[in-house]
């Protein structure tokens, strides 16, 4: 009875994401969006699928190695992500949301990095 929350979870990160990604970017190609932002969809996806499978993972090594690319790896790629998006003239809702959750992301991370210091 205690592993149906990881259960849940671990359908979620297997199958809920990748399913969602595939559905976003059916209903862009659908839409007809120009340049559809695939890749900074990619890496959203993604990195909600990684704090998933950290949180599985943990505590273990592989947790931490996780966590390392979602400190590190992950904000990088999406601030360049969204800063790429940004630049870019003719944005679409799709293009918007993209860009904003990236900068969301490095802002939200930096905010708990800072909280954490400062409350330790």
């Amino acid at each position: 009875m205690e592993n149906i929350p990881h259960l849940i979870l671990t359908v979620v990160a297997l199958v809920g994401l990748p399913a969602g990604y595939l559905m976003v970017c059916r209903a862009m190609r659908r839409r007809g969006i120009p340049d559809a932002p695939i890749v900074p969809f990619f890496l959203l996806f993604g990195t909600a699928g990684g704090w998933v499978l950290a949180y599985l993972l943990s505590p273990s090594g592989l947790a931490a190695i996780c966590l390392l690319f979602l400190f590190i790896a992950a904000p990088l790629t999406l601030l360049i992500a969204s800063i790429l998006l940004a630049r870019r003239s003719g944005r679409t809702p799709y293009h918007r949301f993209a860009m904003w959750a990236g900068f969301a992301y490095c802002g939200l991370l930096a905010v708990v990095a800072a909280g954490g210091l400062l409350f330790q």
